[in-house]
């Protein structure tokens, strides 16, 4: 399958427009993409400051909210009426509210949709990118605990510019994420931020009908399967993940008002067989590793399968002609930056890997925005 030209779906690269209103061939363009990181911590850090939350059902003044949240920048306008440019606050006579999708996706009150935790973990790392250069050079990796523990338990802040560490094949990079309870917390609230445009699109692109159980490998706090079983009253469903997000998992599942049909299995997928279900969903799981885990995750799932089983993948696929789809080649040059053998991949790689483990009518459809899914069946 050949994923769209961009992930904006205009005919060329991603920004290779331009801004609004500039001529065709204006360095604008290339302007347009150099700033771009101020557009991003404009939104986190109103994520930061609380303004989603403030104005969570209620609009306020730029004086009221000002004051509310201790802002005192003579740019506060300016930062204001950015958000509103950026289609994330709306203003009317002088008043300030959330737009529909902040109101939706950036609203702690509403934790099924809720994707402020990964916009927590991505302001408080910052400053990881701005060694970038240094990482390519050396070929080192970035240990990210620290912005894991200040999304998790602090107060959100950017935790410094980051430490770059020996890029040893055999390093636990979970181990390291999962170190202390803060970080568990920022990095299942990542997680599911991340997931959330993917975990709603499943849940009605995938023909769940026939389906009794599904296992979701990596699980997380538990996304997945609030969104599928959410939707599906018929389906039971199992996560699958390292002891240490239990908890999470289940006060996850407990909001979403599925812990009847849902429970967890604390386990290692290096060591541990797969629980055994109709569907195995692997979500942004494989980029973590190396070619030889990707394949042997891919096959322990087979094994895990009833005859007629599915395994789904989802992940921001690499467009195969590595050209395009600019989202999935910067999230596969992140997880090169902070895994121990992590990559990205493309659709035809991926169903090259289920054919040669035994699956058979592998197909990859598009869910939302760069998020593809692969499925293959036993």
């Amino acid at each position: 399958m050949t994923l769209p030209r961009n992930d904006a779906g205009s005919p060329g690269p991603a920004g290779s427009q331009g801004p609004a209103g500039s001529s065709p061939g204006s360095p604008h363009a290339i302007i347009d993409i150099a700033t771009a990181f101020w557009k991003s911590k404009v939104l986190l850090s109103a994520v930061e400051l609380g303004i989603f939350t403030e104005l969570s059902g209620r609009s306020r003044t730029a004086e009221e909210l000002c004051a509310r949240l201790g802002i005192k920048g003579r740019g506060a306008p300016d930062f204001l009426n950015s958000l509103v440019s950026l289609g994330m606050l709306e203003r009317t006579e002088g008043r300030y509210r959330n737009s529909p999708v902040a109101e939706e996706y950036l609203n702690p009150h509403k934790p099924a949709t809720d994707v402020s935790g990964y916009l927590s973990f991505l302001n408080s790392g910052f400053g990881w990118w701005s060694r970038l250069s240094e990482g390519l050079r050396s070929g080192d990796r970035l240990d990210f605990s620290g912005a894991l523990a200040e999304s998790g338990g602090g107060d959100g802040r950017t935790a410094g510019d980051g430490t770059l560490v020996e890029a040893d094949a055999t390093s636990d990079t979970f181990g390291e994420a999962f170190a202390t309870p803060d970080q568990v917390t920022g990095f299942v609230r990542a997680m599911t931020g991340y997931s959330m445009g993917a975990n709603q699109a499943i849940a009605t692109a995938f023909d769940w009908k026939p389906v009794r159980t599904v296992v979701d490998v990596g699980c997380s706090e538990g996304a997945l399967l609030a969104q599928v079983l959410g939707a599906h009253e018929h389906l039971n469903g199992i996560g699958f993940d390292l002891p240490a997000v239990s908890d999470r998992f289940t006060h996850h599942l407990g909001q979403a008002g599925v812990t009847d049909r849902s429970r967890f299995a604390g386990g290692d997928f290096f060591h541990d067989p797969l629980p055994a279900g109709d569907v195995i969903v692997m979500g942004h799981v494989l980029h973590d590793w190396n070619l030889d885990i990707k394949q042997m995750l891919i096959r322990k799932a087979y094994d895990a399968l009833p005859s007629g089983g599915s395994l789904l993948i989802y992940e921001s696929l690499i467009d195969d002609d590595r050209r395009t789809n600019t989202t999935g080649m910067l999230t596969s040059l992140n997880v090169s930056l902070v895994s121990a053998g992590g990559l990205g991949y493309t659709g035809a790689q991926c169903r090259d890997w289920l054919t040669a483990a035994g699956f058979r009518s592998v197909a990859v459809s598009h869910l939302d925005g760069p998020e593809y899914m692969v499925v293959g069946v036993k």
